[in-house]
């Protein structure tokens, strides 16, 4: 019977801590969100990373030599 308890109490645990997280990177984000700042960035981020995967396609990534410094340099620059 103590088994069932200490189970439960740590499945609630676990459901406590899952919410929490969950609560606080939302608000996290909510606001962040209003960052004129933050946007920008987001926004060249993603840029590079859609320009990172127009240039390395599949086939070079895994067939070639990956990314070497020097490109990651000029990509993100």
């Amino acid at each position: 019977m103590s088994f069932v308890l200490v189970f439960l109490a740590a499945l609630a645990a676990v459901i406590a801590g899952t919410t929490l997280f969950l609560l606080r990177r939302e608000r996290s984000r909510r606001t962040w969100a209003g960052d004129p700042e933050g946007l920008s960035v987001e926004r060249r981020r993603t840029s590079q990373a859609a320009r990172i995967r127009t240039v390395y396609s599949t086939w070079a990534t895994h067939h070639g030599n990956g990314l070497l410094p020097d490109d990651l340099h000029k990509l993100y620059v």
